[in-house]
């Protein structure tokens, strides 16, 4: 059984700074060499507000925010699933900003495969504000996907 009661669960506050070096980095990865990336200012490239808990976080709540040691076990597989990315009035992040980040595990569901296995999904969404304005500046969606076979162990009750 997928662990509904996760639902509802806040994930902790995040505090971050948008710095130069992961952005210029990130776009690299994403084999982008638009000039804008390497300004002092420098806009975050769209998918970037995914990672913002990963680089530059100086506050509580994990990057997931998901307790992965219960969703693991024989015969489970977790996959990243989707993630959507909803921009404030028309408000970007960018390099210097200051962000605080509010979680919450926002859907925990599961759908029957034809195979016996059952995937269960978790839904996180995390909206980022401006420090100084405190006005909202985007929100991240991730859904973190397992894919179960028939037989795999259940995941681990929270303690």
């Amino acid at each position: 059984m997928a662990l509904t009661e996760l639902q509802g669960r806040k994930m902790g506050t995040q505090k971050v700074v948008i710095e130069r070096g992961p952005v210029r980095v990130f776009a690299q990865a994403l084999l982008d060499d638009d000039p804008v990336y390497l300004s002092e200012t420098a806009p975050a490239p769209p998918t970037f507000p995914f990672v913002v808990p990963y680089w530059g976080s100086m506050g509580e709540g994990g990057a997931a925010g998901l307790p992965i040691e219960n969703l693991r076990g024989k015969g489970r597989a977790i996959l990243h699933g989707e993630q959507e990315f909803i921009f404030h009035d028309g408000r970007w992040p960018h390099v210097g900003d200051v962000l605080i980040g509010e979680g919450v595990i926002s859907s925990v569901y599961e759908k029957a495969k034809s195979d016996g296995g059952k995937l269960e999904f978790y839904v996180t969404e995390t909206t980022w504000k401006d420090e100084a304005s405190g006005e909202p500046v985007v929100t991240t969606k991730f859904t973190l996907a397992i894919n179960c076979k028939p037989g795999a162990a259940e995941a681990k009750p929270l303690s």
